[in-house]
């Protein structure tokens, strides 16, 4: 008998959470909240762009470079985009594509799928940074 996981909206939440403590780490360290920042950890540049920021909730977007090997060595490339708000009072991170954000009943599947791969991305670049301190 095969075992399926429900996503459902304590899932999301929890990815929202962790998605914050991540985002957090970067922050701290490396990016002002209130203006645009260029951070840049090990050949990795990450550009954070306020849309608003206020005591409790901040809109952000974030742009990250990489080095494409496939089709040019020496050409960066700019990822699309997320559009992020940061909820401080409640300790919560949520990501949305444009779409989703232009959406107002996107389901819980896709807003999941979106935040697992910043997920990712953020635990990855959090690794970066901490590659770099050692």
């Amino acid at each position: 008998m095969k075992k399926h996981k429900l996503i459902n909206f304590d899932n999301l939440m929890k990815l929202y959470e962790f998605n914050y403590y991540l985002i957090g780490n970067i922050f701290r360290t490396h990016l002002n909240g209130s203006k645009l920042s260029t951070f840049v950890a090990n050949q990795r540049v990450l550009q954070y762009e306020p849309i608003t920021v206020s005591k409790h909730t901040s809109i952000f977007k974030l742009y990250y470079k990489f080095r494409n090997f496939r089709l040019h060595r020496k050409e960066y490339h700019i990822k699309p985009h997320i559009i992020f708000t940061l909820y401080n009072d409640a300790k919560l991170l949520e990501a949305k594509t444009i779409k989703q954000s232009k959406e107002f009943g996107c389901s819980i599947k896709d807003k999941f799928k979106t935040n697992l791969k910043v997920f990712f991305w953020l635990k990855s670049y959090n690794k970066t940074l901490n590659s770099n301190i050692l």
